[in-house]
């Protein structure tokens, strides 16, 4: 029987109090929309990708100069370069608060999109079970009520959102590793 946790932020993510997040996802029209929890980021990431097809993209968006978020892309990836990039810098990806990421398919326009403090949006056209049943099994529950980390956050619970580095390696060796191999900034 799979043993539910309670929620838990990334090490670049700060609430003080998230009792109230619940594991479960809402579920609008074509996408479904979730925190998060922490120990989650690996299961859910390795499974979702594959569903993508074999035509996928990367993206990343970062901090800016301008207080605006900066988004690179590496365009026309393979599924099996998806699960090269998670293994290389799912750590980074899993833990800093500031970036946002996620990965889209040219097949089937499905697009799974981390945002700040954990907010997990998945959109798909097609099917959306797929996704759900992946929550599921890690103990998700759809509920349109669900809570998220942005529905505590507040006055006297204020949140704060950090970047984080793993083995010495924050984002920006990240970008430009994969700049090496095609990653480009998208055009403003």
């Amino acid at each position: 029987m799979l043993k539910i946790s309670a929620f838990k932020l990334i090490p670049g993510a700060y609430i003080p109090d998230v009792s109230g997040v619940s594991r479960e996802f809402r579920r609008r029209r074509s996408k479904l929309i979730l925190s998060l929890s922490a120990e989650d980021y690996p299961a859910f990431f390795t499974k979702a990708v594959k569903f993508l097809g074999d035509r996928v993209f990367f993206f990343v968006e970062i901090p800016s100069d301008d207080d605006k978020m900066r988004t690179y892309y590496l365009d026309n990836c393979t599924a099996s370069v998806a699960q090269a990039i998670l293994k290389r810098y799912g750590e980074l990806l899993y833990a800093d608060g500031v970036i946002k990421f996620g990965f889209g398919s040219h097949d089937t326009d499905d697009e799974i999109y981390m945002q700040e403090y954990q907010t997990l949006t998945v959109f798909s056209r097609g099917s959306l079970q797929k996704y759900a049943g992946l929550l599921e099994a890690l103990g998700y529950k759809e509920n349109d009520k669900a809570i998220l980390t942005w529905d505590v956050i507040g006055e006297g619970n204020a949140g704060e959102c950090v970047n984080v580095d793993v083995d010495g390696e924050g984002y920006h060796d990240m970008i430009n590793n994969l700049i090496d191999v095609g990653m480009y900034p998208a055009k403003d």
